[in-house]
């Protein structure tokens, strides 16, 4: 083998053979600059054998398993038992971009990816339901008594039990997942809990005090029954609903722009992936954190510009007061002083006709004095009031009211007479 820390690595295959079972493929294939998947490509073309899905789970819990032998190349392939197997590194990152990448690491997410990357870290599911977690050993006494619904998943609504959605034959591995997955949490500091809301129980992951919520869902295939003879008029169709055995993690809390499901597949298996569905949790607790921060952020801007707006009305509403109040006190001044000059035009055509004093004209005009000054403004040095406070308010239902005589009631000019 020869193995240089800034060229690419080469193995036979003998040696590659060795360390694919010697380590998960999920941690040596990035070693070799590949992803798992890749490695496993790599292995296939190479004629080389891997650990089948539930290997390693089963390794670390002390079972003892066999490995196949390494086979001979094909004819077509074989040129030596040597054939030298090259991985080529990947190119190494620019100086600012190592420094970037090390602020990336260094940051929650980052650290929570390299602890449950370690190999020590590992999530194991156990073989046997032993000493479950409480809330997996009360759900296993309520899934007992539970039905199955038409697709032949279990029903649980109602019931103070774990989030499920599968079918009699997967709610023992289900469960089984759900232990694992609810120890390793609280070993790592994280509550969980099930949250009943509406009649649907949710099981809680309390991450940085934010609320994950998860389920265990199984898929079922349905197949449609035709009817046995001719149908005329309106039928309801018939299904068939097959279980399929593949389950799948998913978070119940949508639009997080991160990774919502985790799903046995063709060449992944949900028991080791578990370390990878709590980097998800964390993922989606730091989502849920900055989408509700946005959302009060943006609700303490709603109220600043809402009382912004408010005391901008305020002082428009203060305005139009003061002027209403400003135009009805001219126009009082205007009417005192035209009052006047009726009066001082009256008595001089009064002198000038020589009316005696008795004549009830001169007790009009002295009214009339009287009268111009309840309407001036300078007989009473104040700041007027608004004549009309209800003008704010007012529809086009609602007609002005008359304008009101200067000043209060009774300084109305029909009250002092």
């Amino acid at each position: 083998m020869t193995d240089s820390p800034s060229g690419p690595q080469k193995f036979t295959r003998a040696e590659l053979y060795e360390k694919v079972w010697a380590e998960p493929m999920v941690t040596l294939g990035p070693k070799l600059g590949l992803s798992d998947t890749g490695l496993r490509k790599t292995c296939e073309k190479y004629h080389i054998p891997t650990p089948p899905r539930g290997y390693w789970a089963k390794v670390a819990v002390g079972q003892r398993m066999k490995r196949p032998p390494l086979p001979k190349l094909p004819a077509a392939l074989r040129g030596s038992e040597e054939t030298v197997i090259v991985f080529h590194q990947p190119p190494r990152p620019a100086p600012k971009d190592v420094a970037l990448q090390q602020v990336e690491d260094n940051s929650p997410a980052g650290v929570r990816r390299r602890f449950e990357s370690a190999p020590e870290n590992r999530i194991v599911v156990p073989a046997i339901l032993e000493q479950p977690h409480p809330l997996v050993a009360s759900s296993v006494l309520l899934l007992r008594k539970a039905k199955v619904d038409e697709d032949l998943r279990l029903r649980t609504r109602g019931m103070k039990c774990v989030a499920l959605k599968v079918t009699l034959s997967a709610v023992d591995r289900a469960l089984r997942l759900y232990d694992a997955l609810l120890k390793a949490l609280e070993a790592r500091g994280h509550r969980v809990a099930l949250v009943t809301k509406d009649n649907e129980t949710t099981t809680v992951v309390y991450i940085d005090g934010e609320q994950v919520g998860l389920e265990i869902q199984e898929q079922v295939t349905r197949t449609e029954v035709p009817p046995l003879k001719p149908q005329t008029g309106w039928y309801s169709k018939k299904y068939v609903w097959d279980p399929t055995g593949r389950l799948t993690v998913a978070l119940t809390e949508s639009y997080l722009s991160v990774r919502a499901k985790w799903s046995d597949g063709a060449h992944q298996n949900l028991d080791e992936m578990l370390n990878d569905i709590v980097v998800g949790l964390g993922d989606a607790a730091d989502a849920i954190k900055s989408r509700r921060e946005a959302f009060e952020r943006a609700e303490r801007e709603r109220q600043a510009a809402e009382a912004k707006r408010r005391e901008a009305e305020e002082r428009a509403r203060r305005e139009r007061a003061k002027a209403r109040a400003l135009q009805q006190e001219v126009r009082y001044l205007q009417q005192s002083l035209a009052v006047r000059d009726y009066v001082a035009s009256m008595r001089a055509a009064a002198a000038a006709a020589n009316l005696p004093p008795e004549h009830e004209l001169f007790a009009w005009l002295t009214w009339a004095d009287g009268y111009a000054d309840r309407l001036d403004p300078t007989q009473d040095l104040r700041v007027p009031d608004d004549p009309d406070p209800h003008a704010e308010y007012r529809t086009a239902w609602n007609s002005p009211s008359p304008e009101p005589e200067r000043s209060s009631w009774w300084q109305r000019p029909w009250y002092n007479r």
